[in-house]
């Protein structure tokens, strides 16, 4: 196990508390020492991170990179990254470890989980290492977990030799029609045929984690579309960049803190482009106009292919479940003899005693693109045509893919609603009224700090 200089550990330790103590009562760190004083963990995540995942579950879909170890005692340094609503990343909090061990590990996974208040990320991209393995199942079990394709792609390219037996190996982590049983027989078959004796390790360590890369297990797993770019995933390379062998822990913390601003004022300055700027429309249908004005257009731009593409398909049948009143559908989708399934069901949302029920739609499509990417497919988009709906549902917009206009105005309708409640009861306390009202005050104070740093950085 690595040692941490102690005056580098009392540094950076007495940095954290101070920042906690007079700049950031709403940063998080957390750390632990072995039996001679000597650092052996630590996690830190500032206020602006703690907040953007709240507010718009940035940290559903997080990558944990445990693989860079560029610093001065060539210690592991993990960041804990999310994508924003720009599918830009977000350092939600980052980490450093002695060793390597799963429980060093899985301890950085509590603490990350406890800056979010317990709550566990619907779905986690790790480089697939056995100690991050067993980590994410025992903190984690509930999430989906999947490895990195980045890292898979290295693999391929070092133990697998020509073209056919590299792109036979992708085939096997990209094709989403590939089920768990085809998955098995092609994958006896890819090794009758490039199986060596130079890669059949490799191959059988693959194989014992098939499920965490393999399309016939992962195709229906919520992954924000990350399965088909590298890049994405990829997301804490800016804050590698500029580390260096001989960086100190007080050094890299700076390092990171840097980094973290710049991505700030960059999701600041894309919201500004977005919410001066107008998509530029390819087709004449309305749900493309609709689309441009929801979604941000880093998310846009993706949807706006199955957009272009749902010209192409038609319904083939329709069954309505009238028997029992309820209203649902399910549409038949088809274009040169492919075939897919659309449900649409009816929710019905209970509300107050003095409120009506009301009902809310929902969408299902049997290729899953709703589900493991958050945005509707285009099957979803030629029912949509066809019934001649005015705009795409509610339940097909993502609160963390749209612009920050909309984001906006839904976070306004429940706060008004949540403070009417807060506000009623405090008022009827003084002590209570002075506490929400001195809380609020600081609150604002400190938000409109930030703002004022953003906009000068931004100019």
């Amino acid at each position: 196990m690595a040692l941490i200089d102690s005056d580098d550990t009392a540094a950076v330790l007495g940095e954290l508390r101070r920042r906690k103590d007079e700049d950031d009562p709403d940063h998080f760190h957390e750390c632990e020492l072995d039996a001679g004083g000597q650092l052996k963990r630590l996690f830190w995540a500032d206020a602006d991170a703690r907040l953007s995942m709240v507010l718009i579950d940035i940290h559903d879909v997080v990558v944990v990179d445990t693989t860079f170890r560029t610093n001065k005692y060539s210690v592991p340094f993990v960041p804990f990254v999310g994508l924003n609503h720009h599918r830009r990343p977000v350092v939600l909090g980052c980490g450093v470890v002695t060793d390597q061990s799963p429980d060093s590990f899985a301890w950085l996974m509590r603490a990350f989980m406890r800056s979010t208040g317990q709550e566990s990320p619907k779905s986690v991209i790790t480089d697939g290492s056995d100690a991050v393995v067993h980590a994410v199942e025992t903190v984690l079990p509930l999430s989906n977990h999947r490895m990195c394709t980045w890292q898979v792609e290295q693999g391929i390219r070092e133990h697998l030799v020509g073209w056919p037996a590299q792109e036979g190996f992708r085939s096997l982590m990209s094709d989403d029609a590939c089920s768990p049983v085809e998955f098995e027989q092609r994958w006896h078959a890819f090794l009758a045929s490039h199986r060596t004796v130079t890669n059949q390790e490799w191959l059988c360590r693959m194989y014992v984690k098939r499920e965490l890369w393999a399309a016939a297990f992962v195709r229906d797993k919520f992954f924000l579309g990350m399965a088909r770019d590298q890049r994405t995933e990829c997301l804490a390379t800016g804050l590698h960049t500029g580390l260096a062998e001989g960086m100190s822990l007080l050094a890299l913390l700076r390092h990171t803190d840097s980094w973290t601003k710049y991505m700030l004022v960059d999701g600041y300055k894309l919201d500004s482009l977005a919410d001066k700027s107008r998509e530029k429309l390819t087709t004449d249908h309305y749900l493309e106009e609709d689309a441009a004005r929801s979604f941000t257009p880093a998310n846009f731009a993706i949807l706006r292919q199955e957009i272009e593409a749902m010209g192409d398909f038609e319904i083939v049948d329709t069954l309505s479940s009238s028997s029992n009143g309820s209203g649902d559908k399910v549409y038949t989708v088809g274009y040169r003899g492919e075939h897919f399934t659309v449900l649409r069901c009816h929710d019905r949302a209970g509300g107050d005693d003095n409120m009506q029920k009301e009902a809310s739609v929902a969408f299902k499509c049997s290729c899953r693109k709703m589900e493991r990417e958050g945005l509707p497919c285009r099957h979803i988009l030629c029912v949509l045509r066809h019934e001649r709906e005015p705009s795409i549902p509610k339940c097909c917009k993502l609160r963390r893919l749209l612009r920050r206009g909309d984001i906006r105005y839904e976070r306004l309708d429940e706060m008004e609603n949540l403070g009417r409640q807060v506000f009623d009861l405090a008022s009827q306390d003084a002590e209570e009224f002075e506490e929400i009202k001195d809380f609020l005050e600081d609150w604002l104070q400190q938000r409109r700090a930030t703002r004022c740093m953003a906009s000068t950085l931004l100019t």
